[in-house]
């Protein structure tokens, strides 16, 4: 598929590496998307053919991940916002939608409450909603959700756990394989490191927990939709993760009061992007539809 290439400069010499679509049309709404943490901005590659026929499509590595600079402060979401707003500029988006995955979800939902005139709309894919402060403490945060440690692990064996990654619900294709690889680097000897280092992760991993969410809800005054995943026939973990999500709905739904905040779930993983990218790109097709046209 057709891409260019751009390094877009945002602040204290930090560099982002930005991908553009072919426009489908001149007037084509905009959609400017935002991975997760750890993540890069291939986790939306099997929805690109989809989106980029109806969209001006734009994906970024976020700092500290994938190709782009690796600052040691600056994970703020004020400083995150301003780089989505750098890469939607320097792209001639002028009021795209934001797309955001998990932390980025977060990113996108501090987008339309701070920046709202710049944003028409936000799609929060199973990000931006349960905050994670109320349930554990800074401490207990850092300890249970700090990054594995894969630096210098042989890429053969990487390769070998990329399906438990998924527990069996994403087919790992030679596509899906290179998306998983795009956060690695492989040096000469054949052995991985990740791209975003683990203080760097910790940072974000700071303001995600610092963040609350369903305050931001009465702040946004551009339209949202959440995209949820929840496991059917999960386990009672799983159900237990659904249930705060769908409670955190309803506190969001009351913040953002007479305000169009929507909610849609998808039977699924949370990297639901690589494992229902026809059905995600389908809802993000009809809300956008709904209220941009």
């Amino acid at each position: 598929m057709q891409e260019t290439r751009i390094a877009v400069p945002a602040d204290r010499g930090v560099t982002l590496a930005v991908r553009r679509f072919p426009l489908p049309r001149p007037d084509a709404p905009g959609l400017v998307m935002h991975h997760g943490l750890a993540s890069s901005q291939h986790i939306w590659d099997l929805m690109l053919p989809r989106l980029a026929r109806r969209f001006q499509v734009v994906t970024f590595d976020a700092r500290g991940h994938g190709e782009s600079s690796k600052p040691t402060s600056g994970y703020g979401f004020d400083r995150t916002v301003s780089d989505l707003v750098a890469v939607a500029d320097a792209a001639g988006l002028r009021s795209p939608v934001v797309v955001g995955h998990s932390w980025g979800a977060m990113v996108a939902l501090e987008a339309v409450a701070a920046r709202s005139r710049r944003f028409a709309a936000a799609v929060l894919v199973d990000g931006g909603l349960v905050p994670l402060g109320r349930s554990m403490d800074w401490p207990t945060a850092r300890e249970r959700l700090a990054p594995p440690h894969l630096a210098g692990m042989p890429l053969a064996e990487f390769r070998g756990m990329m399906r438990t990654f998924f527990a069996d619900a994403v087919h790992v294709t030679p596509d899906v394989e290179a998306i998983v690889l795009s956060v690695m680097r492989v040096d000469t000897r054949g052995r991985i490191h990740p791209r975003l280092s683990r203080a760097n992760h910790l940072r974000i991993l700071h303001a995600i927990w610092e963040q609350d969410p369903i305050a931001l809800y009465g702040q946004v005054r551009a339209p949202v939709l959440g995209v949820l995943t929840r496991l059917e026939d999960g386990t009672a973990e799983d159900r237990e993760r659904s249930e705060a999500k769908r409670a955190a709905a309803q506190e969001a739904r009351t913040a953002a009061r007479d305000r169009d905040v929507r909610f849609t779930w998808i039977d699924g993983i949370h990297d639901v992007p690589l494992q229902h990218p026809a059905t995600l790109g389908g809802r993000i097709e009809r809300f956008v539809a709904s209220v941009v046209g």
